[in-house]
């Protein structure tokens, strides 16, 4: 999976430096940015600082501005990337106080300044310089004229391109990780590990700065468009806004994700590393604290949260370990698309509010199984499925596709008999809690839908067995 360390001693490769904002550019930019939702601080007024300024070296208008969000340390804080670009501002000028049209970031002298990712000129430089794959692909192949910048994105921006073969969506990084980024070399192992369940990256653009302040920088990725698919999510509430059944896709959906997790074992390789369960049972305890203290709406919960998760394992030897490797990592219905040929998965990079070293680091594929199972929740919810059963089928129908996967595949870790279920509740219960906070800082209507999650799983913690003696 890993790629040459960038030889810092070279030149800039596709870029070469560009001036950094001027004031007027800079108080714009800040305005601007943290009304976007891919921005990522969510609460208080957060530093934005001038960090990189970089523009391709064919001579085209765009320039990539690196910023440094955050508060702390250079190292510590989050790198955010906007490419701008000039533009004459167009008559009548705008009035005092209306929006501004769509991409543009505010006047600057006279003249607009403009979010560039949606721009021809950066998109046409973008895939001349980029470095493209194996596949049997390259710019000459992609229609430009054609192109479509996708609305009502998140964390990236991504526009999708007609091109010989079928289509292509570009990924531009807003958020972007130092390192080499997952959602670049995670596709490109499992591809060339002969897995064709996600879709094969077929360029990359990178930036190696020539001093001490970073290493390879990945600013997005073009990949294969998948044909004729449907978003996984969109998919489920629809479903669900009909109590139609899903289970025949939740189990089909079930067998994939098994069938990655045995193709990222083989594509992957983690030497064999494992965790002790009381280390996970004291992991699971610190994030579930951390939680609370996020959102005070989960602080009358946590005693029963910490009861549950003390008992996580304890019927099992202390020193068990289990046995960990690459995931998926941010595993939920809107990172899976439904073709005519099936289940495909995408967006590797792992949740977004973690730390980019615990989002690459090995972990347990039921991770990725109970993020999955929590989306069953959201699609219920947000469709507003008039069956409660709908949600308990499509969460048993996903299992048992799991665990045709698991039995097919030759590289999974055996399991602990009585042990997956528990795990699968706990981190469950971690994602939901992961869930609760973010809901808080992005969508407060949404929150109460990872709440009814977690005290879901608390109560059925709390009920008694179905073998003891009720008195």
């Amino acid at each position: 999976m890993s790629r040459p360390a960038a030889d810092l001693t070279e030149q800039l490769g596709p870029f070469e430096p560009a001036p950094v904002p001027t004031e007027a550019e800079l108080a714009a930019l800040r305005a601007w940015m943290p009304t976007r939702r891919w921005f990522p601080v969510k609460s208080g007024s957060p530093a934005i600082d001038p960090w990189i300024s970089v523009r391709f070296t064919d001579g085209s208008a765009p320039v990539i501005h690196l910023f440094l969000v955050g508060d702390g340390e250079p190292d510590t804080r989050t790198i955010v990337q906007v490419p701008v670009v000039r533009r004459p501002a167009l008559l009548p000028p705008v009035e005092v106080g209306a929006p501004l049209p769509p991409g543009v970031i505010g006047e600057v002298d006279g003249e607009w300044l403009v979010d560039a990712v949606g721009e021809e000129e950066l998109w046409r430089s973008w895939l001349a310089l980029a470095q493209w794959g194996e596949q049997d692909a390259g710019p000459a192949d992609v229609d430009l004229g054609n192109a479509r910048l996708v609305t009502g994105e998140q964390s990236n921006t991504s526009i999708l391109f007609p091109r010989a073969g079928g289509g292509a969506i570009l990924k531009v990084f807003r958020a972007v990780v130092r390192g080499a980024n997952p959602d670049v070399d995670v596709p490109r192992a499992l591809v060339q590990a002969g897995w064709t369940g996600v879709p094969a990256p077929l360029a990359w653009l990178e930036l190696s700065w020539p001093e001490e302040r970073t290493g390879l920088l990945d600013l997005g990725v073009l990949s294969e468009l998948v044909a004729d698919a449907a978003d996984g999510f969109e998919l489920a509430c629809a479903y669900a806004a009909e109590a139609r059944s899903f289970e025949t896709e939740a189990f089909e959906l079930g067998r994939t994700i098994a069938e990655m997790h045995d193709a990222l074992a083989r594509a992957i390789p983690t030497s064999g590393q494992t965790v002790g369960i009381e280390w996970l049972r004291s992991e699971l305890r610190h994030r579930a604290r951390g939680s609370a203290a996020q959102a005070p709406v989960l602080s009358t919960r946590l005693p029963a949260i910490e009861a549950l998760l003390s008992r996580l394992g304890t019927d099992v030897p202390a020193d068990l370990l289990l046995s960990l490797q690459q995931i998926h990592g941010d595993l939920h219905l809107g990172q899976v698309l439904y073709s005519p040929t099936g289940w495909r998965v995408i967006d590797f990079e792992g949740e977004p509010m973690r730390p980019l070293e615990e989002r690459r680091r090995p972990d347990l594929p039921v991770r990725d199984v109970a993020g999955m199972l929590r989306s069953f929740d959201y699609a219920a919810a947000v469709g507003e499925c008039p069956d409660p059963t709908w949600v308990v089928a499509c969460r048993a129908a996903f299992l048992d596709g799991y665990a045709a996967g698991q039995a097919e595949g030759a590289a999974l870790a055996p399991t602990v008999p009585g042990l997956e279920a528990a795990l699968r509740d706990a981190l469950e219960l971690d994602k939901a809690l992961y869930e609760v906070v973010y809901e808080a800082n992005n969508r407060p209507d949404w929150v109460a839908i990872p709440i009814a999650g977690v005290d879901r799983l608390l109560a059925a913690a709390a009920a008694p067995d179905p073998g003891d003696d009720v008195v």
